[in-house]
């Protein structure tokens, strides 16, 4: 059973405040046509009132526009209907907020939370009206800072699955320097805290054009133990599974013969087929 776990609903035609369920039924007939069996919903955090001052810098501030109780009506009503779908949310890491997460987290019993890495500081390394300040700070100390945030969410305990594990690289912009010691000690990491890393394929849809992560850090991953994800990163019903046959030999090339969803906190693994 191939599950996609990371998908957003938040471009469609309703607001967080009004979710139609023909909108997520969108969703899943995309799904069944792609061969994918179940649904992993993560809105982002950073879209909730309940969310504002978790994240750093105006860009944030300015996108906590809608109440988490209307998702989570939406969350009861969907799974009142009994389906495939697990729901969760995608949260940010960022320095000194731990206990303000956890107490966001703890508004809803989730099926999962997706822990990302967005900001390094105030600067946001996926967007491109902060790509000057990126530059700023410069490509070594970007990756630096990127990775060691990506352990410190890991050792905070709050995230079920790491995502998108080597973001920077999202503008074609690769790392000047080996990054294999950064990959050995990250995955380290996920495996002492019982976290999951995450193939996006996203990144096909990207100017990197390639999956998240390279090669290379997945096989380091395997290597460790971490159970893996993957998850379309879809925004539409069209990118649904997109690039999921590329995921999936992705991952058979380095040795991963299953991939893990998640139903209220609880890792399940199904076999890639």
């Amino acid at each position: 059973m191939i599950a996609d776990q990371h998908l957003h609903l938040e471009r469609g035609p309703y607001t967080p405040e009004n979710y139609p369920d023909a909108w997520l039924d969108r969703f899943l007939e995309t799904a069944a046509n792609a061969a994918v069996h179940r649904l992993g919903v993560v809105e982002h955090a950073y879209r909730f009132h309940e969310a504002r001052g978790l994240l750093p810098g105006p860009w944030a501030d300015a996108r906590c526009l809608y109440r988490l109780d209307d998702y989570v009506t939406f969350v009861e009503r969907s799974k009142a209907r009994g389906l495939p779908v697990s729901f969760g949310l995608e949260m940010d890491y960022v320095p000194g907020a731990e206990e303000g997460i956890e107490r966001f987290l703890s508004l809803y019993p989730w099926d999962f939370v997706h822990g990302s890495v967005h900001f390094v500081g105030d600067v946001g390394i996926d967007l491109a009206e902060h790509r000057a300040a990126a530059a700023q700070i410069g490509p070594k100390r970007i990756w630096e800072r990127y990775f060691a945030l990506s352990r410190n969410a890991a050792e905070s305990g709050l995230f079920d699955v790491l995502t998108h594990p080597d973001l920077p690289k999202i503008f074609g912009e690769r790392a000047d320097h080996p990054l294999d010691e950064e990959f050995h000690m990250t995955v380290t990491t996920l495996r002492r805290q019982g976290m999951a890393i995450e193939c996006n394929t996203a990144g096909l849809r990207k100017p990197v054009g390639e999956i998240y992560p390279v090669p290379a850090y997945l096989a380091a991953a395997f290597k460790a133990g971490v159970p893996v994800s993957i998850g379309s990163d879809a925004h539409e019903p069209e990118n649904v599974g997109a690039g999921f046959p590329e995921g999936i030999a992705l991952l058979r090339s380095v040795g991963y013969g299953e991939t893990v969803h998640f139903i209220g906190r609880e890792r399940f693994a199904s076999p890639l087929s």
